[in-house]
């Protein structure tokens, strides 16, 4: 028997990567010819994105470690914070960054941390919220390392894609929706049912 929260689950990470289909491709006979030299692999086979080690970001399994500096300039590291439900927030422009305080508010009535990573500098991340105490982490990426190990970063316009990645208690991901702009009221009751199954 499939568990709501499973099927969500499932259903979640579908939207968030999109299929890629291989054709019936049979090289002609022959020697086969030399190879032409190729960049390194790319990002959604576990390669880099100009330098960057990226990773595709599965249900079930780990999430990848980092460490940021806060706006605060104190470091948050992401295994630090095991035992509790972790929400990461990739927000893709720092001027929507004030939008995120209902929802991270919210979440945490139910026992969830949002950190909102953004690809700036903290000085810049700093100006764009309201308060000192806007009720989540906002962290920052300034070198777009951690955007892009979490799978998004755009490698042509080298910009943050939005998405969240739901980290549960024992640091495994729950629910990952990548390159989604969803909204954020939509995000909190995804995140709500995962976590308390209502």
């Amino acid at each position: 028997m499939v568990r709501p929260a499973t099927a969500t689950l499932v259903l979640a990470l579908a939207l968030a990567v999109p299929a890629h289909a291989q054709g019936d491709f049979k090289p002609p006979p022959g020697p086969a010819p030399k190879p032409a030299p190729s960049p390194a692999r790319p990002p959604e086979q576990g390669g880099t994105t100009r330098g960057r080690v990226t990773e595709r970001v599965a249900i079930g399994e780990r999430a990848p470690d980092f460490e940021l500096p806060g706006v605060d300039g104190r470091p948050v590291r992401l295994s630090r914070l095991r035992g509790g439900w972790v929400m990461i927030l990739f927000v893709a422009r720092r001027d929507s960054l004030p939008s995120v305080e209902p929802m991270a508010r919210e979440l945490s009535g139910i026992g969830v941390r949002t950190l909102a990573v953004c690809f700036d500098k903290p000085q810049a991340i700093a100006r764009h919220l309201r308060t000192q105490d806007p009720g989540f982490t906002a962290l920052a990426d300034p070198t777009g390392d951690i955007t892009a190990l979490y799978g998004l970063l755009e490698p042509l316009r080298d910009q943050g894609q939005p998405g969240f990645v739901l980290v549960g208690p024992h640091g495994l991901v729950r629910l990952a929706l990548l390159g989604v702009d969803l909204p954020n009221a939509d995000a909190a009751r995804l995140v709500q049912f995962v976590v308390t199954g209502e």
